[in-house]
């Protein structure tokens, strides 16, 4: 059966890379992985990089000590994977729950100071910071299946039993509006929410103002510089999109579901990439074989390029080395 026949399936990958192995019998997630990404380009003639983290994989992610976010340490990924890539056009597959809007800044920065056009490919989900970096492309590319998500900001806030909580910014905006209300008209409340406010500190409603202004700040800049460059309407289109996808108490979860049909009706140059059978084809095989790596090996997080650099983050394992056993004392004499 030829490439362009074969159908694309879990089943139908997982037995293909069952015979990708090594001499010593092992398989070899890299080869079948790298041959797939580099089919990619072949058949688009654009150089392929790839941003993915299991972070849908729960023991994954408490393995890793939750570390599939986008942080600034990403900045060395994809510097590793971009630095033999001629500047030009560039095609990223971006896979992740988002994180850091300053990393985000980060690492567009140095994609948008070396290549032009960009196109951001989401088999499955970018979401939140990952979000705003998919909209810094110039055309983003996904199937009807794939979800972006709310850029609304959050806080990890503890909890009363040692851990944490993810507070949306607006939430903690609200709130502190709503004690400013209550109190200012009936002053007794004031022993009612100072528990409340105490728990914020000081400063957290000007932080949380601050931290909406930047998301929206970025992605309209980003926006505004490539995807709608040149474009007469971009202020009022790019200026409505990012008060919608910035709007918690719309969405009421920073989880929701924006789909490819919702940011075509608001103007975002998003195209279903289904519509290119062939180009889908070659893009579900290489998804399929980096989710075939995740599942096989310790890798969370990946950042690879179609001209066979990689960069990997790795869960450290730790292998436990039993003593000798010590032998039991013989029974007291009677």
């Amino acid at each position: 059966m030829n490439e362009q026949s074969r159908a694309i399936t879990w089943e139908a990958t997982k037995q293909e890379l069952n015979v990708c192995r090594h001499t010593n019998g092992q398989i070899d997630f890299d080869r079948y992985r790298r041959e797939k990404l580099e089919a990619v380009e072949r058949h688009t003639g654009i150089p392929l990089v790839v941003y993915a983290t299991d972070f849908l994989n729960a023991q994954k992610v408490r393995a890793c000590q939750g570390q599939v976010d986008i942080d600034l340490t990403d900045l060395q990924g994809f510097d590793e994977v971009t630095k033999d890539v001629p500047n030009g056009p560039l095609d990223i597959l971006i896979h992740s729950p988002g994180g850091s809007p300053e990393a985000a800044e980060s690492i567009v920065r140095l994609i948008r100071s070396r290549f032009t056009p960009v196109r951001f490919i989401v088999p499955v989900c970018a979401k939140s910071a990952a979000t705003m970096i998919a909209l810094s492309g110039n055309q983003i590319l996904m199937p009807s299946s794939a979800e972006l998500g709310p850029i609304d900001p959050q806080f990890r806030l503890s909890d009363s039993a040692g851990g944490y909580v993810l507070t949306p910014a607006q939430v903690l905006i609200d709130q502190f509006r709503q004690a400013q209300q209550e109190i200012s008209q009936n002053p007794a409340l004031a022993p009612a929410w100072a528990p409340v406010l105490h728990r914020y500190g000081v400063g957290l409603f000007q932080m949380s103002l601050n931290a909406i202004l930047l998301s929206k700040t970025l992605v309209t800049q980003w926006m505004s510089t490539y995807m709608f460059s040149g474009d007469p309407n971009a202020t009022t289109v790019v200026q409505q999109l990012v008060d919608y996808l910035a709007d918690h108490n719309a969405f009421r979860s920073h989880s929701r579901r924006v789909s490819l049909e919702d940011l075509r009706a608001r103007g975002v140059i998003a195209q279903d990439i289904r519509s290119d059978p062939q180009l889908w084809k070659f893009i579900e095989d290489a998804w399929y074989a980096i989710q075939h790596t995740f599942e096989g090996t310790g890798a969370y997080k990946l950042f690879e390029n179609s001209r066979r650099r990689t960069f990997v983050r790795l869960i450290q394992m730790v292998v436990q080395v039993a003593g000798p056993a010590v032998p039991s004392a013989p029974p007291a004499a009677p």
